[in-house]
């Protein structure tokens, strides 16, 4: 393993996320090695990974909007490019960019969300839509009317998915559909505070709600 990758990891691995930058590697080897590290959603390393870009998204944005926008536009590519599954953890990547860049990069939400029919992306999509949350009322009134109807998906994981979100979105209209999923006990993997945890659809409903004000 390259050791520059090597000392990635390891900063990940301690949460180190603010030390990244530091490595003695360029700005582009180090997105290039995070994305690198973002494809397998089922190990913490991953997430990790997707959190520290928009971490250091919003560093570089204090002095290089260009290099962020750059690197927007290169996600962007991978989710279109058709040579396979590159793409597949760019949604939930893209939302940790706008989250940390809401001014920079509101544009790119309603462009995230578009991209919700393609189904290996359906999750990535809703959990972005959840982690960017309000940013302005346009992304909002773009963004509920494609959440909502995911709490009615035979999926459970789209499902308590589409309850953060909403939550998160201050979808008042969601809010009968929410109530109707508090005793749903299905679990679902997310990812939280560095680390893969268990929820159920409920557990997300019953939190949407608290958002919501409405419990």
């Amino acid at each position: 393993m390259h050791p520059q990758k090597k000392e990635v990891i390891s900063l990940l691995e301690q949460k180190k996320y603010e030390e990244i930058l530091k490595v003695s590697a360029s700005v582009h080897k180090i997105i290039n090695i995070l994305i690198s590290l973002s494809y397998d959603k089922k190990q913490y390393i991953a997430w990790r990974a997707i959190e520290a870009i928009g971490l250091v998204s919003k560093e570089l944005a204090e002095s290089d909007t260009e290099t962020v926008r750059n690197i927007v536009g290169r996600l962007l590519w991978m989710i279109r490019d058709e040579s396979g599954g590159i793409g597949w953890s760019v949604p939930e990547t893209l939302g940790e960019i706008v989250r940390h860049n809401p001014q920079l990069c509101a544009d790119i939400a309603p462009i995230i969300a578009s991209f919700h029919e393609e189904k290996m992306l359906t999750a990535g999509v809703l959990w972005a839509m959840g982690r960017i949350g309000r940013i302005n009322n346009e992304t909002v009134g773009d963004a509920i009317p494609i959440v909502l109807p995911y709490l009615q998906s035979a999926d459970p994981t789209l499902r308590g998915y589409a309850a953060f979100a909403l939550g998160r979105l201050g979808a008042i209209g969601a809010v009968s559909k929410l109530e109707q999923l508090r005793s749903d006990n299905n679990a679902v993997t997310y990812y939280e505070d560095g680390e893969l945890r268990q929820k159920t659809v409920g557990g997300f409903a019953e939190e949407a709600l608290e958002k919501l004000g409405k419990t």
